[in-house]
């Protein structure tokens, strides 16, 4: 049952054991709610934090001491999350706190990009459908917020000499898009702004 995962995880904890069964998390139908019942246990518990106070202050070193490493395997990180991010143990092990929405955490990516945190974005970021949303999300941000414009119309301007538009993009960390995602800057504002995919308004350019 699962309910008895917490006495083998207490039994871990003491040392009596030094890990779990290699087939305690073989059942699929019970591996979550096992895994949720042992991040719990540590939580609340052992640490005797609150939902939200943990998402605030779980670091990697808390995962090794409360021997979480042991579970951590059976969660998925999300595509966001770094190496040593463990912030969505929390979230697993408590699926009602509130999350940030996709735009909040598209925008936390790009701006560790463009501070340096992070030294690119995740692997296959920018593909599929999501893909695309991501990208015009960094865009629009680039746009509106770095630059400072205000109207698209004057995309074609800025873009419309492929040099330019690839210096734009490298000096904003965006060259990517183009890498993987577009054949070109000018199909990708067109794609990103199908208003914009009027020869008339690139025929200066």
């Amino acid at each position: 049952m699962p309910s008895k995962i917490v006495e083998r995880y207490k039994r871990i904890l003491s040392g009596e054991q030094k890990r779990f069964s290699p087939y305690e998390f073989e059942d699929a139908q019970y591996r979550k709610q096992k895994v949720q019942l042992v991040l719990r246990y540590a939580i609340e518990n052992v640490k005797n934090w609150t939902p939200e106070q943990a998402r605030r202050e779980l670091s990697l070193k808390d995962v090794k001491d409360l021997k979480l490493h042991l579970v951590r395997e059976y969660i998925e990180p999300p595509i966001e999350a770094k190496p040593n991010d463990v912030y969505y143990l929390v979230d697993f092990a408590y699926p009602y706190l509130p999350k940030l929405s996709e735009e909040e955490r598209v925008l936390w990516v790009y701006k560790e990009v463009l501070a340096g945190i992070r030294r690119h974005f995740p692997p296959l970021y920018f593909q599929s459908v999501k893909g695309e949303e991501r990208a015009k999300i960094c865009f629009d941000y680039m746009f509106y917020e770095l630059m400072g414009e205000r109207d698209i119309y004057v995309l074609p301007q800025i873009f419309g000499k492929t040099e330019r538009a690839y210096s734009i993009l490298k000096k904003h960390r965006l060259k990517i898009l183009v890498d993987t995602l577009y054949f070109s800057p000018f199909d990708m504002v067109t794609e990103m702004y199908p208003i914009l995919n009027d020869p008339v308004l690139w025929k200066d350019y």
